[in-house]
């Protein structure tokens, strides 16, 4: 599939686990139907919404294997094969490579911090040994590194990278970007990593978004892109109080980390509507208690998830 056919809501895929914390292939084929169903343009797997930094590499390539076999070419998919060094993420993006994926995206290495030129090194030794496209990931809250405007730019002046999706919540390196791809004729794909700029993301420069909470709401966030591409100020309206609502649920938890309580209630959510067998997260995350999860179904009702 072409660079140019993805644009829109990208869906940063949850992955189902059994209580074991193995992969729930049944669920994820599930999952990702209901996404598809519901509208959405491309999946993103084994993301950070996917808990990969919680999981070995078997189980990575196994939800990226599953994943691809279940879209079958309906969308794009971009596998997501982050290591905590250059050649750990060759390895990965070298056994993803043969599952027939559209892309392949990663962060800078974790553990230590690098400087920009040794992330120039970083996605230019990752391109040189894997033929798919690949994408930068900046999300520097979790990997310390941030990748700044000027090294994107350049990697993808040099065709090294087709795409970033930068989920640093500043939309300074968005602006930026904008502004050097233009004066430099540059071709680039940006997607902005929230779900508050799903009506908006297009008219800031950004060819889509990859929000995590589109796996509870994949038709409100899809609907809510093509309104802001359409001009639609009802559908706009209408999307924007959708994603608020379904915000709530990330709420909830008394306890544990943000992204544990984000998790959690989206996976709490899938099994309440049966498409998720389990809600099981990976350890250390905190999984909702029951008495949290009893206040999920009026916001499911709320969202017309749940009769």
């Amino acid at each position: 599939m072409s660079d140019d056919m993805i644009r829109g809501v990208i869906v940063p895929v949850l992955t189902p686990f059994n209580p074991d914390e193995t992969v729930d292939v049944e669920s994820l084929k599930k999952l990702v139907d209901y996404l598809i169903d519901n509208g959405v343009h491309g999946i993103w797997a084994s993301g950070t919404t996917g808990e990969f930094g919680n999981m070995s590499d078997s189980e990575r390539i196994k939800v990226i294997d599953t994943v691809v076999e279940q879209v079958n070419g309906r969308v794009p998919v971009i596998g997501n094969v982050s290591g905590g060094s250059t050649q750990l993420t060759v390895s990965l993006a070298q056994q993803a490579s043969e599952s027939g994926l559209d892309g392949i995206a990663a962060t800078p290495p974790y553990y230590y911090p690098n400087a920009q030129d040794e992330l120039l090194d970083h996605y230019r030794y990752i391109q040189d040994r894997v033929s798919l496209p690949l994408w930068v990931y900046n999300i520097p809250q979790t990997v310390k590194t941030a990748v700044a405007p000027e090294t994107i730019a350049t990697l993808a002046a040099e065709g090294a990278v087709v795409g970033v999706k930068d989920s640093s919540g500043a939309g300074e390196l968005l602006a930026q970007l904008n502004v050097l791809c233009e004066q430099g004729e540059i071709s680039l794909l940006r997607f902005l990593g929230t779900a508050f700029r799903v009506t908006s993301a297009g008219a800031v420069g950004a060819q889509g978004v990859i929000p995590g909470i589109a796996n509870l709401i994949p038709a409100i966030c899809a609907q809510g892109w093509e309104a802001g591409e359409a001009g639609d100020a009802d559908g706009i309206r209408e999307a924007n109080a959708g994603v608020i609502v379904a915000g709530k649920a990330s709420r909830i938890a008394q306890g544990g980390s943000a992204n544990a309580a984000a998790f959690g209630a989206m996976k709490a959510s899938l099994k309440i509507m049966g498409i998720l067998e389990h809600d099981t997260l990976s350890k250390p995350f905190r999984p909702l208690a029951n008495e949290e999860k009893e206040q999920l179904p009026p916001i499911l009702k709320e969202l017309g998830l749940l009769n």
